[in-house]
């Protein structure tokens, strides 16, 4: 009896109003729902996307809605930028660090794996309102790092603060600020287009950042340069923090509203979600798909200055020619997805024009055809990243279930990045020790590349399959 006058009073909580023309929230009504509540989840990596716990305040305006958007942005710059930038550093490091390509390929992998592992725990903080302090202490880890860096002259120094601590850095303020932009445009039909054009930060970041090393790596040195993006990314992390408004407000604990009077956990795993087979299939695609798409924005700039023989200095151009071909990668793939085929047959066709551009990189011999396939991977390259997290929510049959499912596949994304760069590292060593000259040494790199991301194509195709079964005129 007292557990059915539990669930009624849980009915009168404020419910969310009907959204204005322009999906910001304006007010909230009270109304009466007997239905259970909802269970806490989380989405994009583990960041809760449950109305019941963070919500924006109550009379949001478009601008500030937008200005979250530009938060996101800045976010996305200063984390995946500088993760889709690691090339300019691969080179530098093996020379100064007198390391393989495989062991320098660590350092970028380790940040990455990082960021995706703490998406969970940062999602989880934002729920209780602590959203700015994320903010803080991701700038504080990577202003740090990178300083730090700058001074570090051995492997393991730099290992540890331009890997570890950059990776802390990012993972505690990506996932929060997705989250937030978000819920800004909850129910919103620009909802896609905020989200895309906040993503398109890591692009922009990836043309900064190898601007910047284009005219400091060579002349002042790997340290200096290292001081110089400090300084730029604590500029943006004040302009982060001063924009940065979560409209978070925490409402009476679980303990509070709990329907079976006990606490409310919060589950980070959900084993029996591979029982799906549609959801297995989909996080293995993933692995393989991430296992070899990060690899050559690690290696082609050494690949353009070593294999190509073009010079230190402008081979800079190369990686921010794939990284601002990203930026439409990102937005085509979304509106192709929302307005015509779908999100799954949207990221089927995306892994098929992304494992064929790999395949023909051998192709690749010349100074002139360097650049038309850099604008075509890194378009690519830019629709499969951004197309994770919305192609499991295409799928997925239990919405309550939805966020711990994306945190879950995040992690094994997270260790497909974690031995993708020094796998490509091991391969390009193992053709160098064979073939020695020109491009051939890259062979073998470039093929598990293309070969990879399409065994991770051909699995996705299997996760279509075991959803909508062999109609090709369904939209999934």
């Amino acid at each position: 009896m007292i557990f059915r006058c539990i669930r009624y009073l849980s009915g009168q909580l404020p419910q969310r109003s009907p959204t204005s023309n322009d999906g910001i929230i304006l007010e909230r009504t009270a109304t009466i729902d007997a239905s259970p509540p909802k269970r806490p989840q989380f989405s994009l990596g583990g960041c809760s996307r449950d109305d019941s716990i963070p919500t924006p305040p109550e009379s949001a305006t478009p601008t500030q809605a937008w200005l979250q958007v530009l938060v996101n942005h800045l976010v996305m710059m200063i984390s995946f930028g500088l993760i889709q930038s690691f090339g300019i550093f691969q080179l530098p490091y093996e020379e100064m660090l007198s390391s393989s390509p495989s062991n320098v390929a660590w350092i970028g992998s380790v940040h990455i794996f990082i960021v995706y592992l703490l998406g969970t725990f940062s999602g989880w903080a934002l729920d209780r309102g602590y959203y700015k302090r994320c903010l803080f202490a991701g700038s504080c880890f990577q202003i740090i790092g990178l300083i730090a860096a700058g001074f570090s002259k051995g492997y393991w120094k730099t290992f540890i603060f331009h890997g570890v601590f950059q990776g802390i850095g990012h993972g505690l303020m990506f996932c929060p600020a997705v989250t937030v932009t978000a819920k800004y445009f909850e129910g919103s039909k620009s909802r896609m287009t905020a989200l895309g054009i906040a993503g398109c930060g890591a692009s922009t970041g990836g043309i900064l950042f190898p601007l910047i090393a284009k005219y400091t790596i060579i002349s002042l040195g790997v340290g200096k340069t290292l001081w110089i993006i400090s300084g730029v990314v604590s500029f943006l992390s004040i302009l982060i923090l001063l924009l940065a408004h979560s409209g978070v407000k925490r409402k009476p604990s679980s303990a509070s509203t709990s329907t079976t009077g006990s606490n409310t956990k919060m589950a980070f795993v959900e084993w029996r979600a591979f029982t799906d087979p549609s959801y297995a299939l989909y996080t293995a695609s993933m692995f393989f798909t991430f296992l070899g798409l990060w690899i050559p924005f690690f290696y082609v700039r050494e690949f353009g200055a070593t294999a190509l023989q073009i010079p230190k200095s402008m081979s800079f151009i190369i990686l921010i020619v794939l990284n601002a071909a990203g930026i439409p990668g990102r937005i085509v793939p979304a509106l192709l997805a929302d307005r015509c085929i779908g999100t799954i047959n949207t990221y089927i066709l995306t892994l098929v024009l992304t494992s064929a551009t790999l395949l023909c990189w051998p192709l690749v011999e010349t100074r002139t055809s360097m650049t038309p396939w850099s604008i075509a991977y890194g378009f690519c390259a830019g629709g499969a990243s951004s197309l994770l997290q919305a192609g499991l929510t295409s799928l997925n049959n239990e919405p309550h279930k939805t966020g711990i499912k994306i945190g879950m596949a995040f992690s094994v994304v997270g260790f497909a990045s974690l031995v993708g760069g020094p796998v490509g590292g091991v391969l390009i060593r193992a053709g160098q020790q064979t073939r020695r000259k020109g491009t051939d040494a890259y062979v073998w790199m470039m093929v598990f590349t293309g070969i990879i991301v399409l065994l991770g194509c051909g699995i996705l195709c299997l996760a279509r399959v075991a959803k909508k079964g062999y109609k090709l005129k369904v939209k999934v």
